[in-house]
């Protein structure tokens, strides 16, 4: 027998110490030469998820709305668009079911622009030819479902004394004082249903799709204030919207409301800004590529610039409502891209966005729910009762909130996220957001020196003082005004930025003036020009500014103090001032980083959640996962949406994308896990039990 020498006590500690300090120096070694890395603090705790952020959009549109009506407006007037049965005046159960599992929280009705000439009164009652899926049965909807509601008061239809009706109608005790309440008690529910979100008007900015083609923001303005007071004086406790949407109309709106407010709402719809003509060019993975882009450079930038622009002239913290997001693609070949899992993954996207405390959502509505055009889920209905029994199949976009309903816990948790990405200057598609990206390099010289050279134009007078350019439009004979201007030499191909003040003083102009760097050649010769955001109205200084490419052969441009249009009116005073034209670098080689992640934990703390969109369409991706204050079990498990394309749907195999359940081994709190790519994956990893 060969003896062998007994380890003593204190030689295997020293090994142990010897080998976990051995294994520490490896491990991160390993962190730090990963290219990928996800580093959660369970300690680290942000906020309670925002449960509003996982709304939707329930229909019940006015036929009246459309100048074409066909059966499937009223379809969605009498059925809700399949999820009301009129003969069984009850719910469908499948779609409802179908609701509570994907987390439906918030419910928007009437929807749309559907919603313009929706008059409330028409949908309540037992005589109701049409209308048949009217308040009361929405109400009852959100009831079963455990949804909040908002309702959408038409701007275009009634009066602020019908929106007050409304809230007594919703919110007042049944005591012999209220009218409307004694209303709501005859069709069948004595007690108040509470509704506390309201808005006023479906971006009315475009008219009402009928008669009326545009919305001055401040005639909108003023009408909003009317509702604001006469609702508020029903009940107090209502918060109220205001419709919001670009730099411009926000301005004239905010101008008027001030603090008149409790949130704007916004409606987003990202996709390339193409037509569909060359939208048929692009493969499926450029246009995705594009797509997924947006959120990032593009909203979350535009959030943060209303939210400041809210607080100035309210005084105020206000929120935003997105009450309607999606994809913008209004096509069908060769597949509906709006429904295609390129599109899930913008939308996974969007709440990962949605989520982030710093953005101040107050709620998401996903545009839409069931069938239509934009619907989650779908069974084939087509306005009539005979179909509404019909088997639903789940489109990839459901999937995403099933996801976050069933895989998700309730407190967020700040993630630590380093990711390789793919790169978007080369997208042409994106050059209208990327100019809006302020990172780059600034060159502090302003290359605009001296007064503005100014030519005369009857109607018009001009005055220049201590560097302010003021326009007095009193009576111009035409409306289209380049007539002050400031040239300057440039460098071919170079980029500039073009900033300044702008004021108006009384400026009753449909239009709005502007900052414009332009070609020196003219635009009929050149076509090459930017503008900035155009002011009109009363309003204080407004800083404005965009970022303009020299072309190839240029030698020279002129900035122009403008006013673009032939069509009037046009009457009123302008003010420029600190006027600059500067070189600028831009960052345009932005990369998109091809992890994005939402972390959570159970509230008790023994469970940790991932939310993992991968868009590298192309290649897996492999990460180090790094879990502080906190010891997993040795198994995870993940559920992956995917499918075999970026741009597979759901429309004929009804299962070609979808959900599959994996399991993972876990080794320590450190470990690696590989993403599918073009995937959303969840992922759940539970506490080391300790005993």
């Amino acid at each position: 027998m060969i003896k062998t020498k007994r380890i003593t006590w204190k030689t295997r500690t020293i090994i142990r110490i010897i080998m976990g300090l051995v294994f520490w120096v490896l491990i991160q070694h390993h962190i730090n030469a990963s290219e990928n890395f996800i580093g959660l603090d369970s300690g680290n705790e942000i906020e309670n998820v925002n449960q509003k952020i996982f709304g939707n959009n329930l229909l019940g549109y006015d036929p009246a709305s459309y100048q074409n009506i066909n059966i499937k407006y009223y379809g969605y007037s009498d059925y809700g668009s399949g999820i009301w049965s009129v003969k069984w005046q009850n719910i469908v159960k499948e779609p409802i079911q179908l609701a509570k599992d994907a987390g439906l929280k918030v419910a928007r009705f009437p929807g749309g622009c559907g919603s313009h000439h929706y008059d409330w009164k028409q949908t309540i009652g037992q005589k109701r030819i049409h209308f048949l899926y009217g308040l009361d049965e929405f109400l009852k909807t959100c009831e079963i479902i455990g949804a909040e509601p908002v309702i959408t008061v038409s701007y275009f239809t009634g009066n602020e004394k019908d929106a007050a009706d409304l809230v007594e109608y919703l919110n007042s005790k049944y005591d012999g004082t209220h009218p409307w309440a004694a209303e709501r008690a005859k069709n069948g529910h004595k007690d108040p249903y509470n509704v506390k979100y309201f808005e006023i008007g479906n971006e009315v900015y475009h008219g009402d799709h009928r008669n009326i083609k545009q919305v001055l923001p401040q005639e909108y303005a003023y009408l909003y204030l009317k509702y604001f007071s006469t609702m508020k004086a029903v009940d107090p406790s209502i918060r109220i919207g205001a419709v919001l949407q670009a730099q411009e109309w926000n301005l004239n709106v905010m101008n008027i409301v001030r603090d008149s407010i409790d949130f704007g709402i916004i409606h987003t719809y990202p996709s390339p800004d193409v037509k569909i003509g060359k939208l048929a060019t692009m493969s499926p993975k450029e246009i995705f590529g594009i797509t997924l882009a947006i959120p990032i450079i593009k909203n979350e930038h535009s959030f943060k610039e209303t939210l400041e622009l809210l607080k100035i002239k309210s005084g105020k913290d206000v929120p935003l409502a997105i009450t309607e997001y999606n994809s913008g693609f209004v096509q069908n070949k060769p597949v509906p891209y709006r429904h295609s899992l390129g599109t899930a993954l913008l939308n996974a996207e969007m709440l990962h966005i949605f989520l982030k405390p710093e953005n101040d959502i107050l709620m998401a509505n996903y545009w839409e729910f069931a069938n239509e055009y934009w619907g989650m889920i779908a069974n084939g209905f087509d306005g009539t009762e005979k179909t509404l029994l019909n088997q639903y199949y789940k489109r990839p976009n459901y999937y995403v909130f099933e996801l976050y309903h069933k895989h998700f816990g309730g407190l967020l948790l700040k993630a630590d996220v380093k990711s390789e990405g793919y790169s978007i200057g080369k997208y042409d598609e994106l050059k209208t957001y990327l100019k809006r990206i302020k990172a780059g390099t600034l060159f502090e010289s302003n290359l605009l020196e001296g007064n503005w050279q100014v030519r005369e134009y009857p109607g018009v007078t001009v005055n220049q003082n201590d560097g302010v350019l003021q326009i007095d439009f009193e009576n111009p004979m035409k409306f289209d005004y380049f007539h002050a201007t400031k040239g300057v030499s440039v460098e071919p191909g170079a980029y500039y930025k073009l900033s300044g003040y702008i004021r108006t003083d009384n400026l009753i102009d449909n239009k709005g003036v502007c900052l414009e760097i332009q070609d020196a050649r003219g635009w009929n010769a050149a076509h090459s020009a930017e503008t900035t955001d155009k002011i009109t109205g009363t309003t204080d200084w407004q800083y404005v500014e965009t970022v303009y490419k020299a072309l190839p052969d240029a030698k020279a441009v002129n900035v122009i103090a403008r006013r673009i249009g032939e069509v009037g009116p046009l009457h009123g005073k302008v003010f420029f001032r600190d006027v600059k034209l500067q070189k600028f670098v831009p960052s345009l080689d932005i990369k998109i980083p091809y992890l994005s992640v939402t972390a959570s934990k159970a509230s008790d703390g023994n469970k940790i959640y991932l939310m993992v969109i991968n868009k590298n369409l192309d290649k897996t991706t492999t990460s180090t996962i790094n879990l502080k204050n906190f010891i997993p079990a040795t198994k995870g498990i993940a559920w992956v949406l995917n499918g075999p394309f970026i741009d597979a749907t759901n429309e004929t195999k009804h299962d070609n994308v979808k959900v599959m359940q994996k399991e993972f081994s876990i080794s320590s709190n450190v470990f690696e896990y590989t993403f599918e790519p073009h995937s959303l994956t969840a992922i759940e990893i539970d506490k080391k039990n300790e005993e």
